[in-house]
């Protein structure tokens, strides 16, 4: 009961769902499919199909913490230009879909019930799925890639663990107050970045003002090669594809695309 109870209050700090759209993908004129699928534990999620032209191959994308699939459109419209299409969903509780976060391991369920929908529903093939992972993101994109050898993993504005973030962002709590209140969302990307099956492509401001510029570079140099470190000078948190311009894109996309097709055809 307390531990419930406990999760609720430490849920309550990490995560700010919306449940109302911001845009819609007619927003931009793409062509999208909209979609519903099921967890393991039999939670009703929703999410956006997206489809590229020519398409080179899918983006599972995993979102922060804050917001819903609408606010990230913007960002979607960039790698659909580049011939890949994205699955967009929300995590329970976010958008359209049902339920809410009590545990870390929720997150899991839920990229797990999204990679099956794409291995099993849309026959995707295994190694022509990226990974993406943006700030809270990045830590079910690293358990999957620890999983499956997918084609690449892209991890946007990483931590290291929410208990480095914690000790940095809530410093008046002792270590033992911490242990406690993160005992479910321990979150740590360092235990398992080491062991992706796949390439990483890590990008990150020098100025992250949530997760420190610092955390990046530890998990690249974490990481086995194939792998790419992308600084953005003076980016912060939320203000990567404008601080880089259309780098933001350009410097991952080249990266899958000599792993994708080493032949370049």
């Amino acid at each position: 009961m307390w531990r419930l109870v406990i999760n609720l209050m430490v849920t309550s700090m990490i995560f700010f769902p919306e449940k109302s759209f911001y845009e819609t993908p007619a927003s931009y004129g793409l062509d999208w499919e909209d979609v519903q699928f099921e967890t393991s534990d039999h939670v009703r999620l929703h999410g956006w199909y997206l489809r590229a032209p020519r398409e080179k191959g899918v983006l599972l994308f995993s979102h922060g913490n804050a917001g819903n699939i609408s606010h990230r459109l913007f960002k979607i419209k960039g790698w659909i230009d580049r011939g890949f299409t994205v699955f967009l969903y929300d995590y329970r509780g976010y958008g359209q879909s049902e339920g809410s976060i009590k545990y870390g391991d929720d997150l899991l369920r839920d990229e797990g019930a999204a990679f099956r929908y794409l291995a099993e529903t849309k026959h995707i093939p295994i190694d022509k799925v990226i990974l993406y992972g943006e700030s809270i993101g990045t830590y079910p994109a690293i358990r999957l890639g620890n999983e499956y050898k997918v084609g690449a993993v892209i991890l946007e504005a990483p931590f290291t663990s929410f208990k480095d973030l914690a000790g940095i962002h809530y410093s008046v709590l002792p270590p033992f107050a911490l242990n406690v209140l993160l005992r479910d969302f321990e979150f740590s990307n360092e235990a398992y970045i080491h062991s992706l099956k796949a390439p990483v492509f890590i990008l990150h401001g020098d100025k992250d003002e949530i997760c420190p510029y610092q955390m990046g570079s530890d998990l690249y140099g974490k990481a086995h090669e194939p792998k790419e470190l992308f600084t953005v000078p003076n980016g912060q948190h939320n203000d990567l594809p404008f601080m880089a311009g259309d780098a933001y894109w350009q410097k991952p996309y080249e990266f899958i695309l000599k792993i994708l097709d080493p032949q370049g055809k």
